[in-house]
């Protein structure tokens, strides 16, 4: 019975230690408690809000421009020269004059031509005469048939040479064919001018054109349709592609590609322009400003607002220029681009936002 006291007295002290455990413990835990949601609550207070501004991203077109470079020249230009060496009598314009069609520049010593034009009429006439009698003299019976037929061969041979000195003897006076102002001068009066030697060069300003050297990786990229700009001390004008040329230019290889510029462009022939034509066209992409990508190492990354965080977003970039890049992966239209402020930010990061839309009607030029 004694022993059956104790056993009961020892099992009632191990159920006041049991419950007088559990009673601190839960005393404890909920201290505990308290002391992390007093925790939080300091967290919360003293949390640091980052302002930043952001732009909701939209798709848009992506123009690829290239430059290349070359001279203005007019499309209409007429060399004056002449047929036979000859000694210039006068020369009746100078460089910078303006000149119409059917003018006469030039006038050569006509006294050479003039004796020859008339031993070729005496010639003529003689064979003619010659001819004529001998006709007679068949039809009489007094000659073969062959002999007037080698007069008839001279007489035509002396007339053929009378047309030619003729023709000589006008081209003495040389005149422009063209309208438009005189460009070169290379001869002065009393010189003698070498048969084909250039003596004037007229062009016409009214109808200019440019010849630009385009590489071969974009010269497939260009055709008749394809846009061009020209660009002369800064001032653009529009122009279009009138001839491209198949082969590349010995010595360089680059393709000519000939481009008509505007009406009274005010563009003289010889200026150096820039020309730059569109290559690529790349419809509903992705643009965002260049400044906003944060680089480290290889990876390239930009931060959005999800919700009232900053989310740290790795992209991948293309083509870019003139502060705008194409984004290929990472972001889709709708998206919060943080644009400002995002250099202090990380991933998780509380903020507040001003919103604006993002402005991407972007084009992409490099030099050729």
């Amino acid at each position: 019975m004694l022993k059956f006291l104790k056993s009961i007295r020892i099992l009632l002290w191990m159920l006041v230690l049991v419950g007088v455990g559990c009673l601190v413990g839960w005393q404890v835990m909920a201290k505990l408690r308290q002391a992390e949601a007093n925790l939080r609550s300091l967290e919360t207070e003293t949390e640091v809000t980052y302002p930043v501004e952001t732009e909701i991203i939209k798709t848009s077109n992506w123009e690829t421009w290239r430059s290349y470079y070359g001279q203005a020249k007019s499309a209409h230009t007429q060399n004056i020269t002449t047929y036979e060496r000859e000694i210039v009598k006068s020369v009746n314009v100078d460089i910078g004059s303006i000149v119409k069609a059917g003018q006469t520049l030039i006038t050569l010593q006509v006294a050479d031509r003039s004796a020859r034009v008339q031993a070729g009429k005496t010639s003529y006439d003689e064979a003619k005469l010659n001819y004529n009698r001998l006709k007679q003299l068949n039809a009489k019976g007094g000659i073969s048939q062959s002999e007037v037929d080698s007069a008839y061969a001279a007489m035509k041979s002396a007339e053929a040479a009378l047309k030619s000195s003729q023709s000589t003897l006008q081209r003495t006076s040389l005149k422009a064919s063209i309208n438009g102002i005189v460009s070169v001068r290379n001869v002065e009066p009393g010189e003698v001018a070498e048969a084909g030697a250039v003596l004037l060069s007229i062009v016409d300003p009214k109808e200019m054109e440019a010849e630009l050297m385009v590489s071969k990786k974009d010269i497939a990229k260009i055709n008749k349709s394809t846009p061009v700009e020209i660009y002369v001390d800064g001032v653009k004008h529009i122009g279009w592609v009138k001839r491209i040329s198949p082969e590349a230019q010995t010595g360089s290889g680059l393709y000519p590609v000939v481009v008509g510029l505007p009406e009274n462009s005010g563009i003289l022939p010889g200026t150096y322009v820039e020309g730059r034509f569109q290559v690529a066209r790349q419809n509903n992409v992705v643009v965002i400003p260049s400044n906003v990508v944060i680089y480290r190492g290889n990876s390239q990354s930009v931060y959005i607002a999800d919700g009232s965080r900053a989310k740290h977003v790795e992209i991948t970039t293309g083509e870019g220029r003139e502060g705008r890049v194409i984004v290929t992966s990472g972001l889709k239209p709708g998206d919060k681009l943080i644009t400002s402020g995002n250099r202090v930010l990380f991933d998780g990061v509380s903020i507040t936002q001003n919103v604006g839309l993002a402005n991407n009607n972007s084009q992409d030029s490099n030099e050729g």
